[in-house]
């Protein structure tokens, strides 16, 4: 079959907001009012998904990559565009199943799909989303804007999809395997509390300890975590065995900074902003020591 073919049997179904003319034209054309956040994410078969992972749960990791980052930015979800390369080798059924959950989590997120590319490629299968969301609030957050005396918050449970990716390479389907193939995210509702409430936020994709110290950087201020107080998703008194789930990517969880007395359900304090610069760790009442590696570093 031919590609135009796969698009029109596929992807256009998909479509049926008149901004994208059903993709019948080069470009959507979108008439916007309000502050939106704009972001895009890659995946790569082999590095960030796994050759035998079921297509299905790529499309849609696809899709909640670039949620989380809209949530942490304060932002709703609203349009998307996907780009596809393709394999040779891989039939129709393959193609079927991406786009069937793709398709599943633009309308669980609310995305209207408005456009995109695909091509052919003799190399892995890669995929991007283009994702847009307006403002929740009055404003959108960005990572920095930490202050001093703020207090470090993280949603859900940190180390699932580490636990998840090192079960599936040693053969195992775990519960936790689940979590790396579809991430957990929080509720779309969440963009709201963000909004209102954060100094600084973005969502936990490379690690915990990793992002956290992007965090400090971007806001010129010091960070300190409390490990015993991070939810694990395997909690563990060994100081070793915390670090593997904190320094693990692709939890997709929001961290944020807030003033002092913020709560809300869901997020769990795990640390404090103070004056001064860099990330720094305490474990059983002492400070210990970064470890070597903080988490996903690109190229790795």
């Amino acid at each position: 079959m031919r590609e135009i073919d796969w698009i029109r049997r596929y992807i256009a179904p998909l479509v049926d907001d008149e901004e994208a003319d059903r993709l019948k034209d080069d470009a959507a054309m979108l008439t916007l009012n309000g502050t939106f956040a704009l972001s895009t994410d890659m995946l790569v078969e082999g590095q960030h998904f796994l050759a035998g992972d079921p297509l299905e749960t790529v499309g849609r990791k696809l899709v909640r990559v670039t949620v989380s980052d809209l949530i942490a930015k304060g932002a709703l979800p609203s349009r998307a565009m996907v780009s596809i390369a393709w394999p040779k080798n891989r039939g129709e059924a393959d193609f079927a199943a991406l786009i069937s959950g793709l398709g599943a989590d633009l309308a669980y997120f609310g995305m209207a799909l408005v456009g995109g590319d695909t091509v052919s490629t003799d190399g892995p299968l890669c995929l991007n989303l283009a994702g847009l969301g307006r403002a929740a609030g009055a404003r959108l957050v960005r990572r920095r804007g930490a202050r001093p005396g703020d207090q470090l918050l993280v949603s859900g449970v940190i180390g699932a999809a580490g636990l998840g990716l090192a079960a599936l390479k040693s053969g195992m389907e775990t519960v936790h395997a689940a979590h790396y193939r579809v991430p957990n995210l929080v509720p779309v509702s969440m963009a709201h509390w963000i909004s209102d409430h954060a100094s600084a936020s973005l969502d936990v994709s490379d690690g915990l300890l990793l992002d956290a110290a992007r965090l400090a950087e971007v806001s010129d201020v010091a960070l300190e975590i409390d490990l015993n107080a991070v939810p694990l998703a395997e909690p563990s008194s060994r100081l070793e065995e915390v670090l593997v789930q904190c320094t693990a990517g692709d939890d997709y969880q929001m961290l944020m900074t807030v003033p002092e007395g913020c709560e809300a359900p869901g997020l769990t304090p795990i640390g404090r902003v103070s004056s001064g610069s860099g990330l720094s760790l305490c474990f059983n009442g002492r400070n210990i020591p970064l470890p070597s590696r903080l988490g996903f570093e690109h190229g790795d």
